[in-house]
């Protein structure tokens, strides 16, 4: 897919994930639709974004809200025309054992996670078609497997895969192509928070180490669908390997992940 003149929309795109994929549209030439709900963010983004010489807009607003999504489309096709790239990036995580955690946790997580990718796709859709466009979905590995302390999370991403899937095959004849990605463990923004299961808020610990992957690893990799307008894609060796070991030895991951259930109960007290 040519990727230059073409018009971007990427949720949650001021911090982290999101802020670097929209740094490499941006690069490759594409009109960048910068989102999310923190104005003091949203303006940073876009002024280095735009100082860098590449065109983009900020609209402010919470894609969990289908009016504001429409808005959000309409916002596009007003300044250009068209849209021909929706990347859904929204996503919240969640820290607690099951038996733990608040049902409002749980709501909140599909909300975002999950509504927060539908709604946006939803409006989008036509216009899509229309372009011959794609729509990308930013997953996670636990959206291959159920892990402990993370279920509504877990359960999300899972959501992701089927929603892509269902998506990918309906608008085959439309000419429309649909990508998945696969996120590893990633280094995060020292502001990303994450939700414990009683409902509080915290940051979330910092990941670091050589099996780590940078927010702009995801970035290339969501390039590289966009180029090739392949479906799914894991990101950085770990997950490859995690991915093949789930396949070919459930066992195993469940085992890994017994053993681990001490160790995080350990930590919580």
């Amino acid at each position: 897919m040519k990727i230059k003149g073409k018009t971007a929309i990427i949720t949650g795109s001021t911090m982290g994930i999101g802020k670097a994929i929209a740094y490499r549209l941006a690069n490759e030439g594409a009109n960048i639709i910068v989102n999310g709900r923190n104005e003091e963010k949203l303006l940073a983004t876009t002024t280095s974004l735009r100082n860098l010489g590449f065109e983009t807009s900020a609209f402010q607003g919470d894609v969990t809200n289908p009016e504001t999504c429409k808005k959000l489309v309409d916002f596009a096709l007003e300044k250009y025309g068209g849209i021909d790239i929706l990347i859904n990036n929204v996503g919240v995580g969640a820290r607690g054992f099951i038996e733990n955690t608040n049902p409002e946790v749980f709501k909140y997580i599909i909300n975002s996670n999950v509504l927060g990718a539908v709604y946006p796709t939803l409006e989008a859709m036509p216009h899509i078609k229309a372009s011959k466009g794609s729509v990308i979905f930013i997953s996670s590995l636990a959206g291959f497997r159920g892990m402990p302390n993370s279920a509504p999370y877990c359960m999300s991403k899972m959501a992701l895969t089927s929603l892509a899937e269902s998506l990918h095959v309906e608008t085959a004849k439309d000419g429309v192509h649909v990508g998945i990605v696969y996120v590893g463990m990633t280094k995060n923004d020292p502001e990303k928070r994450v939700l414990h299961a009683d409902g509080s808020w915290a940051n979330l610990e910092q990941h670091d180490g050589i099996f780590v992957d940078s927010p702009d690893d995801t970035a290339w990799a969501v390039l590289d669908v966009l180029y090739n307008r392949s479906f799914k894609k894991i990101v950085g060796m770990k997950g490859k390997v995690y991915y093949w070991l789930q396949m070919l030895a459930p066992w195993f991951v469940d085992f890994t992940f017994r053993h681990k259930i001490d160790t995080i109960e350990e930590a919580q007290k």
